[in-house]
């Protein structure tokens, strides 16, 4: 067969790594030395073996395969076919965004992956080679239960630049696959069966939100650190896997959940690959980042935060930036009624409502047998205020020794001590948290 062109071809490489923040995806042009050769034979059929990494590791050296016969029709599921595929929540969401033509792909690829087809054909003229890489992103970042897939993948591409296939290897077999999957619905299973009944949606998340957090450790070495494993049965990973787990807990008790991918900032102004959620509580989407109210220091066993519990678009994005990718597109986060502080009236809207706001923390803690109380400033102005005010900088501790006498002597067998207390402060999120202390 003659060659009648040869040409350079950029594709993209979506690489999941760990970060201070978490896993995370993030995608990169490949070197020139790695670009693909796209060879165009006399028919104008071309494949692309493009290998790029998805799940980790380093990119491995383009294979360039020549293919002289059109990929046949019937090879990919039909639109009836891929209507009746089943998604898993979030891949339903997403996908019913886009135009017909890529959400039926979409379903094709999640059904190959789902039945561990090594070689799976999608419709034709629909997706480029150039947006491939976020739309298998996008499918695999939102089904948590598939985690059996390899860090490589192949694509081809007609001579138009359209793929027509997709070929995955998959790190383990179906077998072991399901074994994990055993394992996993009984860890589910067990959180599950401990939740109290007729819990509102609220006290759901929370819940669920608790559990995650005191159940896993952020690890970034551990094996199954990117997944919803490694979080639920191992409880060690990176904020891919407290998303995953969150995403599949949260579903299960009727709470839609959706990932979000994207990088999260740091109080430098440094920014690393991040990925965190989207939850619907009471008909209303919240911005929540499980993984950040994981605190990572000596001594935080007992101690969970909810500076990132159910957050809007507006408070989420002083950290955290969205990744520009055409296949999500998260619902907007504007209510503020699911805020943990506003929610349980632990909110300081200005310094006149803070005594009532943290005396309200503190009782409600100590009734619970919280070792923190812990409270939500409206704005910087009254988080400085509020801050000084409870550090005692005036009449603050005396407010603070009268809040822990008077809790204590309403709970007196839970043992809380009146002689002293600690403080932790987010600046970020304007939290303050008052540690109480244990006779």
């Amino acid at each position: 067969m003659t060659v009648k062109k040869i040409l350079s071809g950029l594709l993209t490489a979506a690489l999941l790594a760990a970060a201070a923040g978490g896993g995370y995806y993030a995608v990169r042009e490949l070197t020139k030395s790695e670009q693909t050769t796209v060879v165009y034979t006399d028919d104008g059929k071309v494949v692309a073996g493009g290998r790029h990494s998805l799940f980790g590791g380093e990119t491995e050296e383009i294979v360039v395969r020549e293919k002289e016969e059109e990929v046949p029709d019937n090879r990919y599921l039909s639109e009836e076919e891929a209507g009746e595929v089943r998604l898993p929540y979030a891949v339903e969401y997403y996908s019913s965004l886009l135009p017909e033509e890529q959400e039926i792909v979409c379903r094709q690829l999640y059904n190959g992956i789902k039945n561990f087809d090594e070689t799976i054909y999608i419709t034709k003229d629909v997706v480029d080679s150039d947006e491939i890489t976020e739309l298998i992103v996008m499918c695999m970042t939102s089904a948590p239960a598939v985690d059996y897939i390899d860090s490589n993948y192949s694509v081809t591409v007609d001579a138009s630049g359209y793929v027509s296939a997709v070929e995955v290897t998959y790190s383990m077999t179906r077998e072991d696959s399901e074994a994990r999957s055993f394992l996993l619905n009984k860890s589910m299973g067990d959180i599950i069966s401990h939740a109290a009944s007729g819990m509102s949606d609220f006290d759901k998340f929370r819940y669920i939100h608790d559990c995650l957090i005191k159940g896993c450790t952020y690890d970034e070495e551990a094996e199954d650190a990117y997944t919803a494993y490694g979080c639920l049965v191992s409880g060690r990973a990176v904020c891919e896997g407290y998303s995953k787990a969150l995403m599949m807990l949260c579903n299960a008790m009727g709470l839609p959940c959706l990932p979000v991918v994207g990088q999260g900032i740091d109080d430098m102004g440094n920014s690393q690959g991040h990925m965190w959620n989207e939850v619907m509580i009471d008909g209303k989407w919240y911005a929540t980042d499980i993984t950040w109210d994981d605190p990572i220091f000596d001594g935080s066993d007992s101690y969970v935060r909810y500076d990132f519990f159910a957050l809007t678009d507006e408070m989420m994005g002083k950290n955290h930036v969205k990744d520009d990718n055409k296949f999500f597109a998260p619902p907007a986060c504007v209510s503020e009624d699911a805020d943990y502080f506003v929610y349980t009236d632990c909110y300081v809207r200005d310094m006149d409502g803070a005594y009532d706001a943290l005396r309200n923390a503190v009782l409600t803690a100590m009734s619970s047998g919280d070792d923190y109380a812990r409270i939500k400033c409206a704005d910087d102005e009254t988080f400085t205020k509020c801050l000084s005010w409870v550090f005692g900088e005036g009449t603050g501790a005396e407010d603070i020794f009268r809040l822990l006498k008077e809790g204590a002597g309403e709970n007196p067998d839970m043992g809380y001590s009146i002689t002293g207390y600690s403080v932790i402060n987010n600046k970020t999120c304007r939290t303050i948290s008052v540690r109480l202390k244990r006779e």
